[in-house]
């Protein structure tokens, strides 16, 4: 019962009183044109960004780790390999147990051996060393981007901290 007593005394709360009613829109004179203002659009990311959602406070700090990311050159039709390293700052160090992955999304013309990476991919891991090799393949001689998303854990001696940094590898093909 007092369910109910509380149900109805909050519907009646939601609904709209006497002196709160909204006043219908005003009609334009006849012959003008009205616009309404679009609601301001959602940034969508670019199709294949393999780090949607990015924000930039998941990047990688300068005082916590150096992420280097390497160019694959090579000749189109042939493997050509890029390295993704991580190297913890003084103070920091790698997790050996966050789900460490690289997530790539190649252009068309690119061809990568592995779209996702994970720790057992790593050539190195260890807290001091992350570092994975990117193999990646160009159909024709050219400059090419492939977009990444990597994440990765770095922790202090009190906590650690998950990272979701985008990278992009250049291919360069000749």
């Amino acid at each position: 019962m007092v369910r109910v007593v509380l149900l109805t005394i909050a519907l009646a709360a939601c609904g709209k009183s006497a002196g709160n009613q909204e006043k219908p829109a005003a009609t334009p004179p006849q012959g003008s044109t009205t616009e309404t203002a679009a609601a301001p659009a959602t940034p969508t990311p670019p199709a294949g960004d393999p780090c949607a959602n990015d924000d930039p406070k998941f990047h990688v700090k300068p005082d916590e780790a150096t992420v280097t990311v390497g160019a694959a050159e090579g000749t189109a039709g042939t493997e050509a390999t890029a390295t993704v390293k991580v190297v913890p700052a003084a103070g920091y160090h790698v997790s050996q147990e966050f789900p460490m992955k690289l997530t790539l999304t190649p252009p068309d013309g690119v061809k990568v051996a592995k779209t996702e990476l994970a720790k057992a991919d790593a050539d190195q891991f260890s807290e001091q060393l992350l570092a994975l090799s990117v193999k990646a393949t160009a159909d024709k001689p050219g400059s090419y981007e492939i977009k990444g998303c990597f994440k990765v854990g770095v922790c202090d001696k009190d906590s650690c901290h998950p990272k979701k940094q985008p990278i992009t590898i250049t291919v360069a093909a000749k």
